[in-house]
């Protein structure tokens, strides 16, 4: 006779064997793998292939508008516009039909959501690079010219005094005491001028009022001419001049500086402006401007 608890463990037991019996005859796949699918090498070069079309087409695509937008669009407009960014930005919402248009459909019809994610990213990098490569120096130059630092000398013909202290912030009212002996001399300014490839091509304006009656206008290139030559003559009487090209930014060796003599000023306010342009590749850049009050002091 058995008792209950025997003839529960049996009927486990039984169970059990029962079970793995039924798992060892399903059948079972090469190397223990379960859902994967069978490697085609046919279906996988072909998918290949169409990656390779995509990639080509997107590169040779980019690279023709951006030198359609550099040399034909730019040279079109007088300023930055929205659209040398927009119109290459909306083309990526076109690279669908773009594939389906040139690529046979034995290959575009390949193409998923990752693809087209892809190629919107290959586009918009290799239009920006080359973009970036053809508006900046040595390709075009679309960069201002700067004005870099502006001061007032006081030549009294052995040594040059500066005047102003400071760099001169546009807008700003700067008294200069004159010493009274002091009878004979003539003011400067001096500017720092900077431009990131052609200085040569940059135009200075100077212009000076008082009481509304003009004391000074010229207009002179920043390299080659008088105004820089005197800037040479000004430094030899003062070894410090040249710190007031670029002070308080950094100086660099293709800083320059150039002298304009503003003459023997008598006591008063005068308005000083300056502005710096370039005809650059392809606009015209207007750079830096400023415009000070001065007031001339004699103790």
């Amino acid at each position: 006779m058995v008792d209950i608890d025997t003839a529960l463990r049996s009927a486990a037991i039984d169970g059990r064997k029962a079970k793995r019996q039924s798992d060892d005859s399903k059948p079972r796949r090469a190397g223990g793998s379960v859902g994967l699918e069978p490697f085609d090498p046919s279906e996988f070069k072909k998918k290949e292939i169409a990656d390779t079309y995509s990639m080509w087409l997107v590169i040779i695509g980019s690279v023709t508008l951006a030198l359609v937008m550099r040399y034909f669009v730019m040279p079109s407009t007088d300023e930055p516009s929205p659209i040398l960014w927009l119109l290459p930005l909306s083309f990526v919402f076109a690279l669908p039909s773009l594939h389906r248009l040139i690529i046979p459909s034995e290959f575009s019809d390949l193409y998923t959501g990752g693809n087209w994610f892809r190629s919107g990213m290959l586009w918009i990098f290799t239009w920006l690079s080359v973009s970036i490569l053809l508006v900046n120096p040595p390709m075009a130059d679309i960069s201002a010219p700067e004005i870099t630092n502006a001061s007032i000398l006081f030549d009294d013909g052995n040594e040059a005094y500066n005047l102003s202290n400071n760099f001169m912030r546009s807008g700003t009212t700067i008294e200069i005491s004159i010493d009274g002996s002091v009878t004979e001399g003539d003011m400067w300014l001096i500017l720092g001028v900077r431009d990131n490839i052609n200085l040569e091509s940059c135009i200075v304006n100077i212009s000076m009022e008082r009481s509304e009656e003009v004391l000074l206008e010229t207009t002179f290139n920043a390299i080659g001419t008088n105004a820089s030559n005197d800037f040479i003559e000004i430094q030899s009487l003062n070894s410090s001049t040249m710190s007031l090209v670029s002070d308080p930014l950094p100086i660099r060796n293709e800083d320059e500086g150039v002298a304009i003599e503003i003459g023997s000023l008598e006591s008063g306010t005068y308005s000083l402006s300056y502005s710096i342009s370039q005809q650059g590749d392809p606009w015209y850049l207007s750079g830096t401007s400023g415009e000070y009050t001065i007031k001339i002091i004699n103790d």
